[in-house]
């Protein structure tokens, strides 16, 4: 856990020296996926989506309910079996 809480505070770090990194291939993400990013990485706070704006953002109203996620745990946790 500690590990996790360094290079969090790291990324932190350099996003608030350095600016907001490129996306290396932002071409191959969809354009609501996009503006998602850019709300959530602004470096202006006044320009940056608060967590209620963003819970609001469309690309979030594209999620499918967690339970659509059950299926692919199970194969996920059958192959992990199939493999020891």
């Amino acid at each position: 856990m500690l590990m996790i809480n360094c290079c969090c505070v790291q990324a932190l770090y350099l996003i608030a020296t350095n600016g907001t990194p490129e996306l290396q291939s932002p071409e191959k993400l969809s354009p609501v996926f996009r503006s998602f990013l850019s709300r959530c990485l602004e470096m202006d706070v006044e320009k940056r989506g608060s967590g209620r704006e963003l819970l609001q953002h469309p690309f979030l109203k594209l999620a499918k309910p967690l339970s659509s996620l059950t299926p692919l745990i199970l194969a996920a946790k059958e192959a992990m079996k199939s493999n020891r």
